[in-house]
């Protein structure tokens, strides 16, 4: 059974490395929230009311995140092959919240 707790335990490492993305618990749910880098100024906020939609949600993160590192902030496009690496590193992680 897919919980929370798995699904933050799976993607703890990531959380721990991007500095911009965090999860908060609220009474209504895990809200992720996306901040700048360079200000105090939250970009996007999303309430995950299940351990499914947070595990979707931090999978998109996690991928959007591995994108702009290895293009050094976006200054320049993703290959082909990158986009699909980053997606299968994506899936292996939302995968690993499914095994107990």
């Amino acid at each position: 059974m897919l919980t929370f707790e798995k699904v933050l335990e799976v993607f703890g490492d990531y959380l721990s490395e991007d500095k911009a993305c965090e999860v908060l618990t609220t009474s209504r749910g895990h809200l992720v929230v996306d901040w700048e880098s360079c200000k105090n100024n939250w970009v996007t906020s999303r309430l995950c009311l299940t351990p499914e939609k947070l595990r979707d949600v931090l999978r998109s993160s996690y991928e959007e995140y591995q994108g702009y590192q290895l293009t050094d902030g976006y200054k320049r496009d993703l290959t082909d092959q990158e986009e699909q690496d980053i997606e299968r590193m994506g899936g292996e992680l939302a995968a690993q919240c499914e095994n107990s």
